[in-house]
């Protein structure tokens, strides 16, 4: 029995031929019976230009938001916040529109998933700040922020799959 089975169709994959981890089977009858003829994975130039815009709106974004939120030597680190915890949202909601609501697509994700929002969050940054507060002898801002942004970050995920999913229902119901 394939385990595979339940799991829903990756729209980002053109198709079994870009899945180098399965092991070959000379008796596999279809289109992609014959093995690759490298273990590289393809790099299509229509997918990096999505990545690459998105990425370019994603951390424009994060530049005006620290421009209009910048923070003291002391203060609580809201730019990163804010990017961190809407990125969240975004992306967990990119997710279940894409495999629940939109028609398959291969430019959605790397566009807006992978570009735009990665280079909008970055973990890095809040463990530069933590570490700059604390240094700066901030532990308890340190840690409020630490905690804060997890929560934050945890409950936007959650809202973002939550009002995905009511998309889906509402879109299910719509067409009933």
């Amino acid at each position: 029995m394939d385990d595979d089975a339940d799991l829903p169709i990756d729209p980002d994959i053109d198709s079994a031929e870009d899945q180098p981890h399965r092991p070959f089977d000379a008796s596999a009858a279809g289109p992609f019976a014959r093995p690759r003829r490298s273990r590289l994975p393809r790099i299509h130039p229509a997918t990096v230009a999505a990545v690459a815009i998105g990425g370019f709106f994603g951390g424009l974004l994060r530049y005006v938001v620290g421009l209009a939120l910048p923070t003291s030597s002391a203060g609580f680190p809201w730019s990163v916040f804010v990017v961190n915890t809407g990125g969240a949202f975004i992306l967990a909601l990119l997710l279940v529109l894409v495999l629940e609501v939109l028609p398959p697509t291969t430019y959605v994700r790397p566009l807006i998933g992978t570009g735009f929002c990665g280079a909008l969050t970055t973990f890095s940054s809040v463990a530069t700040g933590v570490d700059l507060l604390v240094a700066r002898g901030h532990a308890g801002v340190a840690a409020g922020y630490l905690a804060g942004s997890l929560a934050a970050g945890l409950a936007a995920a959650v809202a973002g799959i939550v009002l995905g999913r009511l998309v889906a229902a509402a879109r299910k119901k719509g067409r009933s």
